[in-house]
């Protein structure tokens, strides 16, 4: 988002090949191994997919999110020169260590408008008289990300309609009569398994995982039978009997209406769904996936690939495949070289790094209204 990107930006979960760094091809899956086409960057992250989790480190690039990361607490993110010979794309998918503490940590920044507060032990020191010889004197914290983006992030942790297509509607990640933001996460082989989530004022974090880092039973260990239910029972635990908080939407913050497909300014004939942005990043044009031609829209889905060593394009390649697997036979996934050349957009979408590239959403009916 500091970046440009956008909840509404589009990017394609398709199986895609990745380069691993030794001449190879890096494939990883979503959780349930399933791929949903075109999603908006709202779902992508509300249904934990991991493709577009990759994608995104790729356009956004390695280092620049470790240095993130670290600002925000995770202390082995650091992106020293040596850290950054061990890591690759897998990072977000787990692929570099981290402890439950720096985890919270990290998410108490989302928590806190955007200020990081560290860990506390010892709060105060008192001798046998009882006289106080320390006492912890609370500090303000460094401001490492913007309230704007604290909110959105937030605010799309806590839109159970953006995770519904992944965890159902009635998963351990709602707590009843509670505005909670959350968010799971599972390693390679289900060695580890997290749930964290919070409020303006209390974050719960719980990792699941064997202590000799063996892989889990694979039955039971996922996002909502591991760490998930023992998280509700916990957050349930700590809000009883307070008042429900929700996060507060900061002035450089819009809601806008975009189009529900394809993510831009509403067109024609497509449904729409609201959206919330960082003023100034919101979308002015519609989205550049559609080509038009007598009175029918088609789609023109198309993303560069940002970290080819070879000149292959394999996220379009994985596209292409998708199309052909599940659209091989609809005329408006396979518009003619005329539609596209005729239709070619002359303004961007919205203000993000690949706007001109950005495929349509294909999950309209689990759109949130902010």
């Amino acid at each position: 988002f500091e970046k440009r990107y956008t909840p509404s930006t589009m990017i394609m979960d398709v199986k895609t090949d990745f380069p691993n760094g030794s001449g190879g091809l890096y494939t990883p899956v979503n959780y349930d191994g399933k791929f949903r086409g075109p999603v908006q960057l709202r779902f992508t992250l509300g249904n934990s997919l991991n493709i577009p989790a990759v994608k995104m480190l790729a356009r956004v690039g390695v280092k620049d999110v470790m240095q993130q990361g670290y600002d925000m607490g995770i202390e082995n993110w650091n992106p020293t020169q040596k850290n950054m010979e061990n890591v690759g794309l897998s990072l977000v998918l787990g692929g570099r260590e981290t402890t439950l503490l720096n985890e919270v940590t990290a998410y108490s920044v989302f928590a806190n408008k955007g200020i990081r507060q560290d860990p506390v032990t010892i709060l105060e020191v008192k001798d046998n008289k009882g006289h106080s010889l320390y006492k912890y004197k609370k500090k303000e914290g460094p401001r490492v990300l913007s309230q704007e983006i604290a909110f959105l992030i937030s605010h799309i942790l806590l839109d159970n309609n953006a995770r519904s297509d992944a965890f159902g509607a009635y998963s351990a990640l709602n707590i009843s009569g509670k505005t909670v933001s959350v968010k799971t996460g599972t390693t390679d082989q289900k060695r580890d398994n997290w749930t964290v989530g919070f409020t303006p004022s209390y974050v719960v974090g719980v990792w699941v995982g064997n202590n000799d880092n063996t892989p889990m039973n694979q039955a039971i260990a996922s996002g909502i039978t591991g760490a998930s239910p023992i998280w509700n029972k916990i957050m349930t635990a700590v809000l009883k009997g307070k008042k429900d908080e929700a996060p507060q939407k900061p002035d450089g913050v819009v809601a806008v209406q975009v189009d529900s497909f394809g993510g831009g300014m509403p067109t024609a004939g497509q449904p729409t769904r609201s959206e919330y942005f960082v003023k100034g990043t919101e979308p002015t044009s519609e989205s550049g996936v559609y080509r038009k031609r007598d009175d029918k829209i088609y789609f023109y889905i198309r993303e560069s690939d940002p970290v080819s060593t070879d000149g292959v394009n394999r996220w379009q390649e994985g596209i292409d495949k998708w199309i052909e697997q599940f659209h091989k036979d609809d005329p408006l996934y396979h518009p003619d070289g005329s539609i596209v050349d005729s239709n070619k957009p002359k303004t961007n979408e919205s203000p993000t790094p690949n706007p001109t590239e950005t495929p349509a959403s294909a999950t309209p009916t689990i759109s949130p209204t902010p």
